[in-house]
């Protein structure tokens, strides 16, 4: 087994896995607190109600005290992927964890996003030795980590512009608190919440940043009331920030399209027909907008990922499907011209996303003219991206759109046409070299679109 390079930080215990397991060790340093967290009844209760990954005790492996067999990930995602409402939910089990944990004689000692996973679009709290003993007067030492990895994206996206939220990507510990406050009108800053625990927050790391100040170790105590207060006052702060109404280019894709009722209907039932026929563990469906096309992927996948790079679509997808379902379906913002990179300690703390999808199926419908005229990428390197998603002989369902079509020229309306390598014979010949056979193609009524079906090579 290989241990995962993202765990390394906590001394309590460490994750391994090969293909069929994930085992996270406890070594011998977190073994008594690990019996007072069992016998606290709190792992079991947050397992049974879903807030917990489920796990059980097994052999212990890598020198450690005891190992825990933890039910698998279907996707591993990242919170600067996360919709608003996503990223919400989130904060919202974190704070819900620590009320719990108190009400036990027990505080969570971290606070980070990374400690959240989503199962379709059903979050989960994955850190199970997160857990500690909570002492009479200790304050919630991960209080500053919840600001920073959960209030100040929020607070940032809905007071000042939904895409600032992604600037997790550049801190992944958190956005700096004095950062976060500089940037939110000052408006904003008149609600309690959010002065108390951004503004306030920021002033105060700020004074106390400098070694030689004597009131840093001036530590008040903390009852249990009080801190209750805190938890409950951050609970109501997390909530009180709303979804902006804030156009985006794709937001209202569905309504500004080309495709006929009957078009449409005749792509879905493409959609299904090859899914029917290739069924599998993994599909991505690549700018999936809100994600319509992904729907009729759930009843032959274990797990869909419905990736757009549009923070607005992926918000009304998540929001619908936590409704209405499937319940394999999760929804995730991914700019595919700057996809999410290997991050952190020495890039390999976070993966990249085309080291976290081992795709079945490859969905990239209306998507390859975007990436060609918006993006400049040709058709020889999207066809190589999309080789790097996909398994040995994995499905690739890819749609191509000529010149002619009133998308592609809106696209070309505002610029000179240069792209004369921009035809059907390229684009076959392209997804060719890059690995792909063609099975089959399909025309769509009332349209002069064209989806082909490939598959990859070994």
């Amino acid at each position: 087994m290989k241990q995962d390079l993202g765990s390394f930080r906590d001394r309590s215990g460490y994750v391994y896995s090969d293909p069929i397991s994930i085992i996270r060790t406890i070594m011998p340093c977190y073994k008594e607190t690990w019996q007072l967290v069992k016998r606290s009844g709190l792992l079991d209760e947050v397992v049974n109600e879903k807030l917990l990954i489920p796990f059980e005790e097994c052999p212990p492996i890598a020198g450690s005290w005891k190992s825990l067999n933890v039910n698998r990930i279907p996707f591993i995602s990242y919170p600067y992927e996360w919709s608003f409402s996503q990223l919400q939910d989130a904060a919202l089990l974190t704070l819900k964890l620590q009320l719990k944990a108190l009400s036990k004689g027990l505080t969570l000692k971290d606070a980070s996003a990374y400690n959240i996973q989503f199962i379709g679009e059903h979050p989960v709290f994955i850190d199970i030795l997160s857990f500690e003993e909570w002492e009479e007067g200790q304050p919630w030492e991960a209080y500053g980590q919840f600001c920073s990895h959960f209030l100040a994206p929020l607070a940032l996206a809905a007071k000042k512009d939904l895409r600032l939220s992604q600037l997790s990507r550049q801190w992944i510990d958190g956005i700096p608190l004095d950062i976060a406050s500089s940037m939110l009108p000052w408006k904003s800053k008149l609600s309690l919440g959010t002065y108390m625990h951004l503004v306030l927050h920021a002033n105060m790391q700020k004074k106390y940043e400098d070694p030689r100040s004597v009131k840093k170790n001036n530590t008040r105590s903390m009852s249990l009331e009080k801190l209750r207060s805190i938890i409950e006052s951050l609970e109501s702060t997390t909530k009180k920030f709303v979804f902006p109404r804030q156009d985006t280019e794709w937001g209202d894709y569905y309504n500004d399209t080309n495709y006929t009722d009957e078009g449409t209907s005749a792509k879905l039932k493409i959609v299904e027909e090859i899914a029917a026929n290739f069924p599998g563990n993994l599909a991505v469906d690549l700018g999936a907008n809100t994600g319509r096309f992904s729907l009729p992927l759930a009843n032959y996948f274990d797990q869909v990922i419905s990736a757009d790079m549009d923070p607005a679509a992926v918000e009304f997808n998540y929001r619908h499907l936590s409704k209405n379902g499937p319940h394999n379906i999760l929804p995730v913002i991914l700019d595919l011209s700057s996809p999410s990179p290997s991050l952190g300690w020495a890039s390999q703390e976070r993966k990249s996303f085309v080291d976290r999808c081992e795709a079945d199926m490859l969905l990239a419908l209306a998507l390859c003219h975007h990436l060609f005229f918006s993006s400049g990428i040709p058709f020889k390197q999207i066809a190589m991206f999309f080789a790097s998603l996909l398994n040995p002989q994995g499905t690739l369902v890819c749609e191509f759109i000529p010149k002619k079509d009133s998308q592609v020229q809106r696209l070309l309306s505002a610029r000179d046409d240069v792209f004369d390598d921009y035809t059907e014979e390229n684009f076959r010949q392209d997804f060719n070299a890059a690995g792909f056979t063609e099975v089959k193609t399909f025309d769509m009524p009332d349209s002069v679109r064209t989806i082909y079906l490939f598959k990859k090579s070994n």
